[in-house]
């Protein structure tokens, strides 16, 4: 499905799968939230139920803990902790944390991973878009409910797409973050029907109020 064609769409793509098929439906929103995200949440119906969305998320979820364990296991990619283990190790007074780090990778990955990754990332999810609901309803940024946020959250999702590549590293992951960030901005402001500025402000409210638990986390280890 070109992007011409995403133009006449009245619903996404995975919505409409008795027209266009399950797999078909998955292959072209996933190519629809890459090429035209904003049309693709300009699409979205907010009030279609959670089912579809929940679907997609766990379809996102287990394709990308699937390869992340093969990755892991064949060693084709390095822990996330190894790599901040090793950064560490440069510096004589990070040495206690590095080696944190590394007690908590020292277990192979299990296949049993793939399915704790899919079930606690699952609700991770949940609990992110209803902490980051109330923060965006509290700034009158969510005007419709949560089911709009909720549906947001689950087909950005798409950025675990990334996972199927054999390759991490920092700036990977920066950009992933990046991606996902520009991603909900463009579905808050298309689900709740408001500006792109009063968006930009809930989201950086939510960002804020999302790391400040994981600045004294971070602190408490260090």
């Amino acid at each position: 499905m070109e992007e011409q064609a995403f133009n006449e769409l009245e619903n996404i793509p995975f919505e409409e799968q008795e027209k266009f098929g399950a797999v078909r439906s998955f292959i072209a929103t996933v190519a629809m939230l890459i090429i035209s995200p904003k049309l693709f949440f300009e699409r979205m119906h907010i009030n279609k139920g959670y089912k579809l969305p929940l679907i997609f998320l766990v379809i996102m979820l287990t394709a990308g803990n699937t390869f992340n364990y093969i990755y892991l296991s064949t060693g084709l990619i390095e822990h996330p902790s190894k790599q901040v283990a090793h950064v560490m190790e440069n510096e004589p007074e990070l040495s206690a944390q590095a080696q944190f780090f590394k007690d908590m990778i020292n277990a192979e990955p299990e296949p049993y991973d793939i399915i704790v990754g899919v079930v606690s990332n699952l609700l991770f999810f949940y609990l992110m878009a209803l902490y980051w609901h109330l923060i965006l309803r509290s700034l009158s940024v969510a005007l419709n409910g949560f089911q709009a946020t909720f549906r947001v959250f689950c087909y950005s999702s798409v950025v675990l797409s990334v996972s199927l590549l054999p390759y991490s590293s920092a700036t990977l992951n920066l950009m992933v973050y990046l991606w996902w960030v520009y991603l909900v901005y463009r579905g808050i402001s298309e689900a709740h029907e408001v500006s792109g500025r009063l968006t930009f402000r809930g989201i950086t409210v939510s960002l804020f109020a999302t790391m400040i638990p994981l600045i004294f986390a971070t602190l408490a280890v260090f």
